[in-house]
């Protein structure tokens, strides 16, 4: 399971799974190569200059088969790339078989979307245009060659340190969706302990009382079974339902 960092050169590239993981600081935010993140105030001018001019694309599907190296290939072709993050899903096969060679099975990894940093910004733009819902192409026999582009350019996050959608801003995204689905794992596997808890104490009362049973009649006294009463509530009765009866009543009294 590979971590996202907040990378700070073009050529790295990085791939991440459905929980998000990251490395963190004491003041919980990503690390980088460097250590720490960098945010638009610890920045150098020369750096967010670079990040001011980038601009990213959202890929909502990849195509089959497709790796960030696979994409730096393809989106070189177009302009300058600098950072990519493609989300990954993880999925199981099992057969059989494999459950009795290994638990865990054949473990199958395939890319569902991603983003992708070109250096110019309006080279994003010009790309998300032309690209969006066209074929992807390449060879014959690609599994990609009739999957269509589905790309947006991300703009708009931050109006007062950038006009468009950042690096920055992804990985703070991505940071908050793991915290979420961290707090909602953490919620789960809490309940879970105290329901195998509970059950846990249920089991040993009732070995305890049947214990106990066993006890008191091998000396011959009496045991009395405990037998829940269920206190059932009175009917309520519809009163349309009753005039209904009445009428009924008295048609069959006059009428026979």
């Amino acid at each position: 399971m590979k971590e996202l960092k907040d990378m700070h050169e073009g050529d790295e590239e990085c791939v991440g799974d459905s929980s998000y993981i990251n490395e963190r600081t004491s003041d919980n935010r990503p690390k980088t190569d460097a250590g720490f993140s960098r945010t638009p105030s610890d920045m150098s001018e020369s750096d967010q200059e670079k990040e001011r001019k980038s601009g990213i694309i959202y890929f909502q599907t990849l195509p089959p088969n497709f790796t960030a190296s696979r994409m730096r290939t393809e989106m070189s072709r177009f302009g300058e790339i600098g950072r990519i993050y493609l989300q990954a899903k993880i999925s199981f096969v099992k057969n059989l078989a494999a459950k009795l060679r290994n638990a865990r099975g054949k473990r199958k990894r395939r890319f569902v979307e991603g983003w992708v940093e070109f250096k110019e910004k309006n080279i994003a733009k010009r790309v998300a245009v032309s690209l969006n819902q066209t074929a992807v192409g390449g060879k014959r026999r690609s599994s990609a060659r009739e999957s269509l582009w589905t790309m947006k350019y991300l703009s708009g996050c931050s109006p007062i340190l950038y006009s468009s959608f950042k690096w920055t801003h992804l990985v703070e995204q991505l940071s908050y969706e793991q915290r979420i689905e961290r707090q909602r794992m953490s919620a789960e596997i809490a309940q879970a302990k105290r329901q195998a808890s509970f059950f846990a104490d249920q089991i040993e009362k009732g070995e305890q009382l049947r214990k106990l049973e066993e006890k008191v009649l091998k000396r011959g006294g009496v045991w009395h079974k405990f037998q829940r009463e269920v206190q059932q509530r009175p009917v309520i009765k519809n009163k349309d339902d009753e005039k209904q009866v009445d009428s009924q009543l008295l048609q069959m009294i006059f009428t026979g």
